[in-house]
Formats: C-alpha cells, sequence, structure tokens
C-alpha cells in the first residue's frame, strides 16, 4: 500500500484518502528503533569479543545511530520532502550530542572496561535516543497546525516514575513537557513514552 503525507493535516494517508492511525505510526518508530538496535547488538558483540576495535566499531556505530536519527524525523516531519535546512540541523544538533557522549564510550571499550554485554546495553541505549527526533519532528509539525497543549502518554513498558508523573498532569501547554528519548527522565533514552497535541478547539493533531 502507498502513503502520501498532507500537509494540511499533518497525517499520512493511503491511496483511499484513510490515514494512517496514530498506533501505526509509532508501530513503525519502534520497529525501526528495534531493526536498527538487532544491527547494533551484531557491532557491540563483535567489539566485546575484539573483532573490531573500538575505532572500527565507532566508525560503523556512528553511521547507525546517523541514519536511525533521520528515519524518525523523517517519519514524524512527513518524509524527505517536507524537510527545510532548519530541520536538516535539528538533526545535526541531535548528533552532535550524542557523538559527545559516544567519545567516552568508545574510550572505556578500548581500556576493556565493559563486558560484551554491558556495550550491548549502552549501544541500544544511543539507538533508542533517537525516539527524540521523531517527537521533535512531529511536535514541530503539531505546532504548525496550531497545537496548544501538549499530553504525556505512557507507552507499553515498565514506567520509571518521572513518566508516570509528567502522564499523570494531563494536557499541559506546548513546552511543558521533554521530549520522549531525550534522557529527561529517570528511563534516560530507553523510554517508551510519546506525546499527543491538541489546538484551542480540542482537535487532536
Amino acid at each position: 500500500m502507498t502513503w502520501y503525507w498532507d500537509a494540511a493535516v499533518g497525517r499520512y494517508r493511503d491511496e483511499r484518502g484513510h490515514f494512517m492511525a496514530r498506533a501505526r505510526v509509532l508501530e513503525h518508530v519502534q520497529n525501526s528503533l528495534g531493526a536498527t538496535g538487532a544491527v547494533v547488538d551484531v557491532l557491540a558483540g563483535y567489539a566485546g569479543q575484539g573483532a573490531l576495535n573500538a575505532g572500527d566499531f565507532g566508525g560503523l556505530f556512528r553511521e547507525e545511530i546517523k541514519k536511525e536519527y533521520i528515519r524518525q524525523y523523517l517519519l514524524g516531519i512527513g518524509g524527505r520532502d517536507q524537510m527545510t535546512a532548519a530541520d536538516w540541523g535539528s538533526i545535526g544538533g541531535m548528533l552532535r550530542e550524542q557523538y559527545r557522549f559516544l567519545d567516552g564510550f568508545l574510550a572505556e571499550i578500548a581500556a576493556g572496561n565493559l563486558t560484551e554485554a554491558q556495550i550491548m546495553a549502552r549501544a541500544r541505549m544511543y539507538i533508542n535516543s533517537a525516539r527524540e527526533a521523531y517527537e521533535r519532528a512531529h511536535g514541530k509539525v503539531a505546532g504548525k497546525l496550531g497545537a496548544t497543549e501538549e499530553l504525556w502518554v505512557l507507552g507499553v513498558a515498565e514506567h520509571c516514575d518521572d513518566c508516570l508523573a509528567l502522564a499523570a498532569e494531563g494536557w499541559q501547554p506546548v513546552g511543558t513537557f521533554p521530549n520522549p528519548g531525550d534522557g529527561s527522565t529517570q528511563c534516560l533514552t530507553n523510554c517508551q513514552c510519546h506525546k499527543e497535541y491538541r489546538d484551542p478547539a480540542g482537535k487532536e493533531l
């Protein structure tokens, strides 16, 4: 089935004009994170076993992080045709932040301070942080459509106290909550939550 982006409503439609369900969009978010995570598990395994040195692992890992951030942002913004220079700049800013953290991670691998399991777990956290890219893009689309309020919605997971507290606040002015996956909550980048938006008339966007 072919899907296209309807910028007037900020939704994906199929060739018959039917909207893609929000739940399905979020499934794509999770499926992409999971697929990239599986690739990274293999790379992390090689690094943990010594088959890849820290430098080679770092080069391959950076590329996987970059591709996942781009995929997540494109999914939230409506595809490559919707991208502006500012959008690409937003992705670049998020990546630069992750790469700064990555240097310390690679140094620990090079020093032999991490087990294979620890390398895998930390590598997954970097990939999961790409959820922030989807949330930023989705928030930008909602803002263009006139969103004034946002809601923190719990995902399917065992939630940290921070996420439970944010969800309990209900609808709040846009900008009240952080972006799920950005590391602001106790669950850090492992967050499974998402945000929803509505305009002054109560229409969800």
